[in-house]
């Protein structure tokens, strides 16, 4: 083989190398980008605080979604509710799992989320205030949504529930909940669904949580 045909086969060759990086590159892009989901927030309690914590479980879909679908698609999710594992490790859900979303609306910073009346079903204050922290932590993870505006079938309310809560009488944002954030240590990863303990406690109201904002996917 003389010199000219060795340069040829060098450039093949680092052709062929240019095009394996590039689909490795292409193939692992791709299955970053599949691993799409919302936190949806659920509920402890610090026996020596006695008070509630939040905590944002992870859970996934297998599409990219406008930022109202993905705030319907967390609500619903909080509807679910636990895994039997996540409520081992002493996690709760003050939202009643009977609610229906019967609409989502996104106006500037605000979204419109509108529930249908069994939102409002149980009682006392301490639960009622536990159950629209979760849903306004839940739903403002998405830029650029920073507010909560609540309706029940399909009408604004002066109060919420017959606690007489009024803040819902005006969109709400994380100011309005006095709420640490905690991670929680999982089987397969920190927020990722079955939990095993609790742990890395914080307080961030006004802005994403910690694990909101190591996850490029939600902002997308």
């Amino acid at each position: 083989m003389d010199k000219r045909q060795r340069i040829i086969l060098y450039m093949l060759l680092g052709v062929l190398i240019v095009i394996a990086v590039s689909f490795l590159f292409v193939k692992e892009r791709n299955r970053i980008a599949a691993k799409r989901g919302v936190f949806v927030y659920f509920l402890g309690y610090d026996e020596e605080q006695k008070n509630s914590y939040l905590v944002p479980l992870w859970r996934e879909t297998d599409k990219a979604l406008e930022t109202d679908e993905k705030i319907k698609l967390a609500i619903e999710y909080l509807f679910k509710g636990l895994t039997e594992e996540e409520k081992v490790a002493g996690l709760t859900n003050a939202v009643v799992e009977d609610t229906l979303l019967l609409n989502v609306r996104v106006e500037g910073d605000t979204v419109y989320l509108d529930f249908s009346k069994e939102i409002e079903q149980g009682g006392g204050a301490e639960m009622m205030t536990d159950r629209l922290a979760q849903i306004v932590f839940t739903a403002t993870q998405f830029e650029p949504v920073t507010k909560v505006q609540m309706l029940i079938e399909g009408n604004f309310i002066k109060y919420f529930s017959g606690e007489g809560i009024t803040d819902v009488e005006h969109p709400m944002s994380r100011d309005n909940f006095d709420y640490s954030i905690r991670q929680i240590i999982t089987s397969t990863g920190r927020n990722r669904g079955s939990g095993v303990g609790i742990g890395d406690s914080g307080k961030n109201k006004a802005g994403k949580s910690f694990s909101e904002s190591l996850n490029p996917s939600l902002q997308k």
